[in-house]
């Protein structure tokens, strides 16, 4: 039995974290059977991407999801289309299945590596899937090797499996979906503004206005996740974040007068009442992104066009999609604070 610690300052140790000790255990698997009480669209998403990557060698990984939480607390859009496409994706190759667990709320997080229907490790402990891409807070937890726990914990699976889950493509889909109102919550470098503090911000406003267009090109811009991957520990290559944009500023836009110059970073105050830091870098000042992640930019503008019902997870933006949501830009204001900006992606109702 060994321990992993999540890697957040203050509190760092030798120890692996989470997402190392899955890679790590993944690569001699062939199976993997999982029970999350909650997952992420970006999680699901990466899960599926390790798996397509082997489904048509010799080494193919199988896998068998069960979500724990969700079918009686709801999804969001995103989280159910994700788990729908996962779901239809492992069908389609044979590869396992997507379940939700129906009979009650099952709060439990189970990882259980098997190699030749046999299981050689389990991680128990305090980590949903998404802890498997990035940890927002600190987690805590186990790698069983002991053949005891993990006879104990493949009955576990089984049972739950086959008499408290169903399979989410035998299931209808939700009537409605949860409100997605804490769209950047939790992310690192992100504050929600209250109403007062947001339209104190909005009256500031004050100089420059730049209508930034939103380009749909393939592999590019709002659509990185379709471009090149990234060569992950393990060995499969996998995309980029799902939510990973950085924008495309065109020259005829960064030369005008009073647009931040290369190097810049700012407050960008969104029309919705969130507050993270942006940076403009580049040749020609072209590249404008979130400074402390790349996937909140992005999480916030595809976020929108989510919630409204016109992107599905795992799709690429189209222009078509952009005038369905009501617009293809963004309008960057100058205020009077000249390290605070203004950034505005909505819509009229």
């Amino acid at each position: 039995m060994s321990l992993l610690f999540s890697k957040i300052q203050p509190l760092i140790y030798d120890n692996d974290n989470f997402s190392e000790a899955f890679d790590k255990l993944l690569l001699p698997s062939d199976r993997i059977k999982i029970a999350s009480a909650y997952i992420s669209e970006e999680s699901l998403m990466e899960l599926k991407s390790i798996l397509d990557f082997y489904k048509n060698e010799d080494k193919k990984k199988f896998c068998d999801l069960t979500i724990g939480m969700h079918y009686r607390d709801g999804f969001t859009r995103p989280q159910y289309e994700a788990a729908k496409n996962l779901g239809e994706f492992l069908a389609e190759f044979e590869l396992g299945e997507v379940r939700l667990c129906t009979a009650f709320k099952f709060h439990g997080k189970v990882f259980s590596f098997y190699k030749k229907n046999k299981p050689f490790a389990s991680i128990i402990g305090s980590s949903n899937l998404s802890n498997m891409i990035e940890s927002r807070q600190w987690e805590v937890d186990y790698i069983f090797t002991d053949n005891k726990t993990l006879g104990k914990v493949s009955v576990l699976h089984e049972d739950l499996i086959n008499k408290a889950t169903k399979n989410i493509l035998e299931l209808p889909k939700p009537e409605k979906f949860n409100e997605n109102n804490g769209l950047l919550e939790g992310r690192t470098g992100v504050e929600k503004l209250n109403f007062n503090d947001l339209e104190s911000y909005k009256a500031e406003r004050e100089g420059a206005v730049f209508q930034i267009p939103l380009k749909a090109e393939t592999k590019s811009n709002l659509n990185a996740y379709f471009g090149k991957g990234r060569l992950s520990t393990n060995g499969a290559v996998r995309p980029r974040p799902w939510y990973e944009v950085e924008i495309i500023v065109p020259k005829a836009i960064t030369q005008l007068q009073g647009y931040p110059h290369s190097g810049s970073v700012f407050s960008a105050i969104t029309d919705d009442g969130w507050k993270f830091k942006c940076k403009v870098s580049g040749q020609n000042d072209k590249n404008l992104r979130s400074e402390d992640d790349l996937k909140t930019l992005g999480r916030w503008i595809k976020g929108r066009l989510e919630s409204a019902g016109i992107l599905a997870v795992g799709q690429p933006i189209t222009e078509e999609m952009l005038q369905r949501y009501g617009r293809s830009s963004l309008t960057l204001s100058q205020t009077r604070d000249p390290e605070t900006w203004i950034l505005d992606f909505s819509v009229e109702n």
